[in-house]
């Protein structure tokens, strides 16, 4: 898989205070950690950060001005504006190329699940993964194919396996399960309670009636 290549300038001031002069100017401060070496304070384009995190994940080319060679990193966390969402800090982290390293990459369902034809409704229950595998074999994103699930099926983590890639999480954390809408639930006990109702009510017999014959 190609690396994205993400530029990025080296930053001199720091504090809460230049931050926020930074983001006036349309730039996002960041850091790029690396084992053995200095943090590295970074600053991006807002607009070009936004668009790379919201559509990549896994293995970059993070070329920094002033140096030569880019260098290959993951997302390591993004911090996010409470309000707005805009991406207001991120920190990347240096990877080496022959050796595992462990990174969540996004969980998405494919397909359009049998059960939903039925009634169903389908919950996503787990949206990222915790992996460990080769730099080079980092995905963008993991797919799960829920075609096959009807009305009271679920997967779980135990269920997925992909090349070259081991999974961290629990193996019984629930991804996706199909259960009956609520308002067909609802229905079917309306429904039974009505049913109930039309049955035939029990003879009450007439207790003088009854002395009166003996």
């Amino acid at each position: 898989m190609a690396s994205v290549v993400v530029e990025a300038k080296k930053r001199d001031k720091s504090g809460t205070g230049n931050a926020r002069k930074y983001r006036r100017s349309g730039l996002t401060p960041g850091v790029l950690y690396s084992h053995g070496n200095d943090a590295l304070s970074l600053l991006f384009d807002a607009k070009m950060l936004s668009y790379f995190i919201g559509h990549s994940h896994g293995l970059i080319d993070l070329s920094v001005e002033g140096e030569k060679e880019a260098r290959k990193c993951v997302v390591k966390d993004v911090q996010y504006h409470p309000v707005t969402e805009d991406v207001i800090h991120v920190d990347f982290l240096a990877v080496k190329m022959g050796e595992k390293l462990t990174i969540s990459v996004p969980l998405v369902l494919k397909g359009t699940a049998a059960g939903i034809k039925h009634g169903g409704i389908l919950e996503h229950m787990l949206r990222e993964l915790e992996i460990e595998c080769m730099p080079k074999d980092i995905p963008d994103q993991l797919e799960v194919d829920v075609t096959g699930m009807d009305i009271g099926n679920s997967i779980h983590v135990a269920d997925l396996s992909y090349e070259n890639i081991e999974i961290l999480n629990d193996p019984s954390e629930t991804v996706a399960i199909i259960e009956l809408a609520k308002v067909a639930v609802k229905e079917e006990e309306e429904e039974v309670e009505a049913e109930e109702g039309l049955e035939e009510p029990e003879l009450i017999r007439d207790s003088k009636k009854d002395e009166d014959e003996d």
